[in-house]
Formats: structure tokens, C-alpha cells, sequence
């Protein structure tokens, strides 16, 4: 399924439970999102991720004016990084920080969409899992996006650099922190989960519009 750009803002509206103003603002993060990563560019030569893919489209973007399709996952994404905007991630920030983890990100989508939500929120299968100590989810795949720090240091190459993943359930998420951030310095985390099925189940209810002067 592809969408138009009207059923994914209308999709993030009813997710967000937002209205009149709100609605406004949301249209508006999601057109600077989209705006940023096209300006950003890509190269798909270079040995950056972040630079190789753009974090919400496939292909090149067309110029202003010209209809797009989204993916599902694409939508998504957009949804993510309103969630990491609101959370007072700068902007450009969380552009490239979704082009680093796409293909991470996007497979976990389609690996957790393909799954039950009767069996990822099953009360029961979710207690059953539960341990002392283990990260609180409210479901039984949870997929965490974690970073330790998004900027590098530019004098501690050993403990500067940026560490960013997607990591699949709570022993993941545990080894990528232990491994990445400096002991009393923490990270930084989001389970998204609940909101990719959420997004979904709204974006299954929502009608493309027409554009231009035939649109009513």
C-alpha cells in the first residue's frame, strides 16, 4: 500500500488525538521534516549511512508541486521523528538520525507488522515475560530506537563517538547501552511499538484527496 501525503498527516493527527491547532502545528513539523531531508541530498556512494539513504522517501524527490507516495514504513518514519522532535531533538538531528537506522527501523516495521496484535498485547504473554530489573514494555516484541549521544567528541576518539541502533527487545536494548555509553552517563530511548500499529490502524481509515482545482 501506498498513501497520499493528506491520508499520513490525518493518520499522525488521530494518533496524536490532535485537533485545531494542534493539527495545524503537526502539518507543519511534518512539512519541515520532509523539507530538511530533501534539502540534505543524498550520496549514495558514500560510506555514511545517513548520507547514503534519505529518511523518507525511496527515490529521488520531486520538485515542489509534484504528487508523492508514501510506504507505509515511510509513514511511519514521519511519525517517529515528530515523536523526537516533541522531545526536543533538533530537527536536522532527527532527519539524519532516521536515515541512519533505516534499514533497521523499516525492517523491524515489517517484521512487527506482519505480527498479531492479539498476541503482541496479550496481557498475559507480556507479565509471563516480565523479569526483575528487565525495561517495562507493553508488548511482547518491543522495538526500542536508543541512542547513547548523537554528537561526536572531537577530543575523546575513544569515548566521543555517536552510537545510534534499533534494537529488538530489553536484552538488546541492555547490551547496545553497555556497551556504548560511559558508566553513569545513560541513554536515551523510545519503544515504538504500540505507535506503529496505532499509526496503521488509522492510516487503513483515511481517504486520498484529490489535488488541484478538481479536488472537492
Amino acid at each position: 500500500m501506498e498513501y497520499k501525503r493528506n491520508q499520513i498527516e490525518e493518520a499522525i493527527f488521530r494518533t496524536f488525538g490532535a485537533r485545531e491547532e494542534r493539527r495545524n502545528e503537526l502539518k507543519f513539523r511534518i512539512k519541515r521534516l520532509l523539507v530538511t531531508d530533501r534539502r540534505l541530498g543524498r550520496n549514495v556512494k558514500s560510506a555514511k549511512e545517513e548520507d547514503q539513504h534519505y529518511a523518507f522517501f525511496d527515490q529521488e524527490p520531486p520538485g515542489s508541486g509534484k504528487e508523492i507516495m508514501f510506504t507505509a514504513y515511510q509513514a511511519f518514519a514521519l511519525l517517529a521523528a515528530v515523536i523526537l522532535l516533541e522531545h526536543g531533538l533538533p530537527q536536522a538531528s532527527v532527519v539524519r538520525v532516521l536515515r541512519r537506522v533505516r534499514r533497521q527501523f523499516a525492517a523491524a516495521h515489517a517484521d512487527i507488522m506482519r505480527k498479531d496484535p492479539r498476541t503482541l498485547f496479550d496481557q498475559q504473554a507480556i507479565l509471563a515475560q516480565a523479569k526483575p530489573g528487565m525495561i517495562a514494555s507493553n508488548n511482547t516484541d518491543p522495538v526500542f530506537l536508543v541512542f547513547v549521544r548523537l554528537t561526536a567528541s572531537s577530543v575523546d576518539e575513544q569515548n566521543g563517538g555517536s552510537a545510534v541502533a534499533v534494537c529488538r527487545g530489553p536484552a538488546q536494548l541492555q547490551a547496545f547501552i553497555k556497551r556504548h555509553s560511559v558508566p553513569g552517563t545513560g541513554a536515551t530511548f523510545f519503544e515504538f511499538v504500540s505507535p506503529m500499529h496505532a499509526l496503521a490502524a488509522h492510516l487503513s481509515q483515511t481517504v486520498a484527496v484529490k489535488r488541484g482545482r478538481g479536488a472537492g
